[in-house]
Parts: C-alpha cells; sequence; structure tokens
C-alpha cells in the first residue's frame, strides 16, 4: 500500500530554511509542501518557484501568517531563530495550534539542562494538543552530541570523553560568519558577546544532554568563548579582515571532577581554516577514536537531518523531546546507488 506523503510547512526562509523547503520540493513521493512562512516584506507574496530561482511557478505563495494556510500540516519545520525565550515562544504558538513542530533552535535542543520552566511549558502545551515537538541539526543535534553518545556504545568503562570540531567559515553562509563576529574588532566583538546573543548558539546544550545520558558526575562546567584574532592581513574571496581583527571563535565547554576532566567539547570556526574535521576521542575499555576527514558540512548536513528526520518525529507520542528518544538518525529519502 502507497504510503501518504507528509503535509509539511516551512516555517522561516533564510538559508537553512529555503533549503529545507528544496529539499522537500525534491522528494514529491515523500513530502507535500504545503506552505512556507516569513516574515520578511522582500518575500512575501512571492510565488516559492521565483523566491527560490527553480525557474518555474508554484502556485504556491510566502504568506506572513501559519493561520493564512488552508491545508493541515503534518509538520511545520521551524527555522527562524536560535535563542530563547522567542524560539520557545514561537513555538508554543505553534503547538496551540495542533501542529507538530521539528524546529532548528539550538536552545531548544536539551532544555532538560537549560530552561525546566520552559521545558515543562513546551511539553505540557505540546500534550494538551496531542502533538510532538523536537529540535535537531548537525550542532547541536547530531556531531557533538548524538553521534558522540553512540560512539560510547562499545565501552564497557570510560574514564573521559573530548570532541573538537573545526570548521571553515568560508564555506558558510554569510549570517553564520555575521554571528560569529568575523571582521569586528577585538572590543566589538566583546561588547556583542556581552550581550548572549552572539556566536555558535548549543555548545553547553550538547555538554548537558551528554552529561545527563552518560551520568557524568562532574562538580565543574565551564564555558568559554575567544575571538580567533588575525595576525596578518587575511583577503578572502568575498570578505575581509584587517590585522587584529576577528576571523571566527574559538568554544569549549568542560566539565571536571577535581583536576580530571571527564568531558570536553572544543569548536573553532574560523573563515581561514586550512582543514576541517570533526573527532571524537573517548578514553576507554576499550579506546575509541573517531575522525571524519572534512567534517560534516554543516549547512547541507543541517537540510538532511531534519528531512530524514520527520517520519521517524512523527511516531513520537505527544510531548517534548530531544535526540534520545527519536530512532538512531539515518538516510531515509530514497534507495542507494
Amino acid at each position: 500500500m502507497k504510503k501518504r506523503r507528509i503535509k509539511v510547512v516551512q516555517f522561516g526562509l533564510g538559508q537553512i530554511g529555503t533549503g529545507i523547503a528544496k529539499a522537500l520540493l525534491g522528494h514529491p513521493d515523500k513530502f507535500e509542501l504545503i506552505g512556507c512562512v516569513d516574515f520578511s516584506p522582500e518575500k512575501v507574496g512571492k510565488d516559492i518557484g521565483e523566491l527560490f530561482e527553480l525557474n518555474t511557478r508554484t502556485n504556491l505563495k510566502v504568506v506572513e501568517s501559519i493561520g493564512a494556510i488552508k491545508k493541515k500540516a503534518d509538520v511545520v519545520v521551524q527555522s527562524t531563530v536560535s535563542f530563547l525565550p522567542e524560539a520557545a515562544d514561537q513555538v508554543k504558538y505553534l503547538l496551540d495550534r495542533g501542529y507538530n513542530v521539528v524546529t532548528t533552535a539550538e536552545e531548544i535542543f536539551f532544555l532538560g539542562g537549560r530552561d525546566q520552566k520552559t521545558l515543562r511549558k513546551l511539553d505540557s502545551a505540546a500534550k494538551r494538543n496531542g502533538v510532538r515537538v523536537l529540535a535537531t541539526g548537525v550542532n547541536p543535534g547530531f556531531v557533538m552530541d548524538s553521534l558522540v553518545l553512540m560512539v560510547t556504545a562499545p565501552c564497557l568503562s570510560i574514564k573521559s570523553i573530548r570532541a573538537e570540531r573545526m570548521v571553515n567559515l568560508s564555506q558558510r553562509r554569510l549570517a553564520l560568519q555575521r554571528k560569529l563576529g568575523v571582521g569586528l574588532s577585538t572590543k566589538e566583538f566583546v561588547e556583542s558577546a556581552a550581550e548572549n546573543r552572539f556566536g555558535h548558539a548549543g555548545l553547553v546544550d550538547s555538554a548537558n544532554f551528554l552529561a545527563h545520558y552518560l551520568n557524568i558526575q562532574y562538580d565543574d562546567m565551564r564555558f568559554e568563548m575567544q575571538p580567533v584574532s588575525a595576525d596578518y592581513d587575511y583577503h578572502g574571496e568575498d570578505i575581509f579582515v584587517a590585522k587584529d581583527h576577528v576571523l571566527g571563535v574559538r568554544q569549549e565547554v568542560t566539565a571536571k571532577k577535581g583536576d580530571n576532566t571527564l568531558l570536553s567539547l572544543r569548536l573553532t570556526m574560523r573563515i581561514d581554516a586550512s582543514i576541517e574535521y570533526d573527532a571524537i576521542f573517548v578514553d576507554g575499555t576499550p579506546p575509541v577514536n573517531v575522525v571524519i576527514n572534512n567534517g560534516v558540512m554543516g549547512d547541507i548536513a543541517g537540510v538532511a537531518l531534519i528531512v530524514n528526520q520527520i517520519g521517524a518525529f512523527l511516531d513520537l507520542p505527544p510531548g517534548y523531546h530531544d535526540m534520545s528518544n527519536i530512532r538512531i538518525p539515518r538516510f531515509e529519502l530514497g534507495n542507494i546507488g
């Protein structure tokens, strides 16, 4: 028997949201994109075929309110903001209207460690309306948390875990470069970072996720974020960074018990990185080391992780969920080969 296509609304049409919408359109056997929502006046009212430069009209226009979409969606993918509380307010609005929500909001990834009040609010709203909510993506969502969790499975005992991620920002979207302060002076970087709406979000959430599910008995967890400053004038293809200005950021979370580091997550994102990689080192019995040469390409992989998990997400019971609740992530978009 042929399975019914999943009806999806894409909420937010930045680069990631646009990528998700295009991926949904590219798999019409599995998904029906029934609407796109965005608040930008430059996008509202446009046919998505024109907006996405598809060389064809789709008769599906961008609207500024989900209430303007007459068909009932099976799931809404929300790709708008990263930070609480705005992201949580948007998600609750959708839950209260009976929508299942997959969100890319980093700070919703593991609310159990970040904000118990918001967790209860979203979980209650989802259960009250018989729907579900999940936050996921590449990081947080996969590389430095879910994948790390799976890598520990062959171990009988573990002394410590270290994960590292090196990202070349010249290969990433402009919005991310700006969010990480590329081109700013060190003073401007520090001022922006002090507002707590700057830098890559979610690294602490990944650490809290791992500490919870691996029962890491730490007595001190610390987060540090430092600018990576240029000691030369950087001339990129589309950007110039003057000497002593910011090339990117280095962020690290460490969980310690006494002098022993039990968990270390280090993320370096810089526009002049000569290599990219993701690495996981588990000091255990047996030791397990995983290195992904060239790294997991965040923007493309982020789109794929969302689209690949929609079906499994809809199989979850109503309520708030994190990545420990969903079946092992996998490619689910068709045949291989």
